[in-house]
This record gives structure tokens, sequence and C-alpha cells, in this order.
């Protein structure tokens, strides 16, 4: 992981390879997301989502890894796992443009 999570904020992995993840408990930073991540390959980027004025997370981050395989493994080991009384839910980022929501762009299709 090296440098600390400013070094790694940017990075993305190969298609296939960055995991979108829900439900992180409230109290961890980027190092723990990747701490908890690490045991299925090289983590090339961890990040947890926090709310520009108050600097709390919103429960959500990404986890790049450096191949595919480690993404597919932490899927398995990690959906549904029970961490400090949430259950995670981890699931392939999709590309930009893969039909899903516009994130941040205020665009909801279900009309709420």
């Amino acid at each position: 992981l090296g440098g600390g999570a400013g070094a790694m904020a940017k990075s993305e992995g190969p298609d296939g390879a960055n995991l979108f993840i829900y439900h992180i408990p409230p109290t961890w930073g980027d190092g723990d997301l990747a701490q908890c991540f690490l045991p299925f390959g090289t983590v090339v980027s961890a990040t947890v989502f926090r709310d520009k004025q108050t600097r709390l997370s919103k429960g959500f981050g990404f986890v790049s890894y450096d191949n595919s395989s480690s993404a597919q493994s932490a899927i398995l080991a990690m959906n549904g796992l029970q961490v400090e009384g949430k259950r995670l839910k981890v699931e392939v980022k999709k590309p930009r443009g893969a039909g899903g929501p516009a994130m941040g762009l205020g665009f909801n299709p279900y009309g709420r």
C-alpha cells in the first residue's frame, strides 16, 4: 500500500478489478477498508466516501485490485459479511455509461 491513503486515492485497477462496497461501518477510514480487503490480493486503492462538510463517512466506498481474480475472491469472501453491526455488500463497480444511474449528476431513473 505504500504512501498512505492520499497516495492511493485516485488509482483504479483493470476492468473487473474495481469493487463498490456498501454499508461500510461509519468508524472506518481508507486504511481500514484497505486492510479488510488486503488478504485477497494487491490493493491499488481504497477510498471511503465522506461528506464534504461534515467529513463523516457516507457508508460506501471503492476498493481496486491489480487483477480481476483478486476482486472475485474478495466478493466471494466479503459480500454479506457482518462487520460492526452492518452487512457489507460488495460488487464489481460498473464502468461509467454502463446503464446504471450516474452518481452525483442528479439523474434518478426511478423518479424519486
